[in-house]
């Protein structure tokens, strides 16, 4: 009877154990331990990277000084005047986080046209009581470095300042002397031309502006600048029938006041997706 019921413990202790390890194991393949998920990496801020600029814009030109060198005595100035004109450039730069950028410009600015007239003061004769004007064309490249600060972002508009320097390679073109009764000359006859002439000179400029973010790395920029290309001086105008001696056109410090409106893309370095890895499943 005692080895029975000894049997019967020994069976159940048996049945007992086997279901608890059975159940371990079969918890064990069916619930993987939860997979490993990676810290995520730093991503870069926004606006950091090298970027790359187009602008179209309008400048409207002013001077210091606008006259013509020497000036006959027999002579005065009536007017001086030079247009507004436009430009287009170019640029790449680098923005080391979201509020520190520089970048490196270069611009054509289109032919404008100056004009200065003037008028005889010389009593001894009629004839030297007639008009002169002198017309001619100036365009220039401009080429700056330039810094910004941006001044934070808000429903993705960034107001900014700068500031830039560089050079301007600035070039007078078709420049005419008109003579209108001068020395008994007819009226808007053309009586003198100078040479084309180039000159460099040191340019700087300020500006404000914001950008507008169309995407994480497309900003629309529309800004103001203020540029200073400092003198101008065209070629010696010769004259064809007599007149007054060779002279020149002068402009000192010659600045403009720029609107223009342009694009940045931004070549941001992305990091890469994160994905979780696959389950470990045991196999026994």
């Amino acid at each position: 009877m005692r080895s029975t019921i000894r049997l019967r413990s020994m069976s159940m202790a048996v049945f007992i154990a086997t279901g608890f390890t059975g159940t371990a194991l079969a918890a064990d393949i069916s619930a993987p331990p939860p997979p490993f998920i990676a810290p995520p990496q730093p991503q870069m801020e926004v606006g950091g990277g090298f970027y790359l600029r187009g602008d179209v814009g309008m400048g409207m030109y002013d001077y210091s000084e606008l006259d013509l060198y020497p000036l006959n005595h027999t002579r005065s100035k009536m007017s001086g005047d030079i247009k507004s004109t436009v430009f287009a450039g170019v640029g790449a730069g680098y923005a080391f986080n979201s509020w520190l950028r520089t970048d490196a410009t270069v611009e054509y600015r289109a032919p404008s046209r100056f004009t200065v007239a003037t008028a005889g003061s010389d009593t001894s004769t009629p004839v030297k009581y007639g008009s002169n004007i002198t017309k001619g064309k100036m365009s220039a490249i401009v080429a700056l470095a330039n810094g910004y600060v941006d001044l934070g972002t808000w429903s993705r508009i960034t107001p900014y300042i700068g500031a830039g320097i560089g050079a301007a390679y600035i070039s007078t073109s078709d420049t005419y002397d008109y003579a209108y009764g001068e020395f008994g000359t007819p009226q808007g006859v053309e009586s003198g031309k100078a040479p084309d002439k180039s000159k460099t000179n040191l340019a700087w400029a300020i500006h404000a502006g914001m950008s507008y973010d169309l995407a994480s790395n497309l900003k629309a920029d529309i800004g103001y600048r203020y540029l200073n290309m400092g003198d101008v001086e065209s070629g010696t105008v010769a004259c064809y029938t007599p007149c007054s001696p060779g002279y020149n056109v002068k402009v000192k410090s010659l600045d403009s006041q720029d609107i223009k409106v342009g694009f940045r893309y931004i070549f941001n370095e992305a990091a890469p997706a994160l994905y979780a890895p696959e389950p470990i499943i045991r196999k026994y």
